[in-house]
């Protein structure tokens, strides 16, 4: 297999995990994957629509739905006050941590299936694909 039929592989699999284990939260996977986005301090919507490569439109739509659901906030930037700020609430919070323990559960089953030496390795490997993706999605 080329690199970029792997890479489609796991982005799949990874989407389907987090999908099928938002279902679980009675959530759906795109609110699963927007709120997931959320660091614990927020982050300015245009931020947000960038890292997960969504029309403000878009973004604005999908955090309203959540908002309803209490799981965000909105708030003006401390240092612009024509910023908004996404934070999760205190429900969002506690949703994501047991969303984060359902995830590490699965992902403790999935490194359970690769041999040692690949596992000392797979992290410096993702995390240097992970910059990888970055530096190309600046670019463009």
């Amino acid at each position: 297999m080329h690199i970029g039929e792997l890479l489609t592989n796991l982005a799949t699999g990874v989407n389907a995990l987090i999908r099928v284990a938002a279902s679980k939260f009675n959530i759906t996977g795109s609110q699963a994957f927007l709120l997931l986005s959320i660091p614990f301090d927020g982050i300015p919507m245009s931020g947000l629509a960038h890292k997960l490569g969504l029309d403000n439109s878009t973004l604005t739509r999908n955090i309203q739905k959540l908002e309803k659901l209490g799981l965000v906030k909105q708030l003006p930037d401390n240092y612009d006050r024509r910023v908004k700020r996404v934070i999760l609430s205190s429900e969002g919070i506690s949703l994501i941590e047991l969303f984060d323990e359902h995830l590490e559960n699965q992902n403790i089953t999935i490194i359970e299936q690769i041999d040692l030496d690949t596992q000392e390795h797979l992290s410096t490997v993702l995390e240097k694909l992970s910059w990888a993706l970055e530096c190309v999605r600046e670019k463009s």
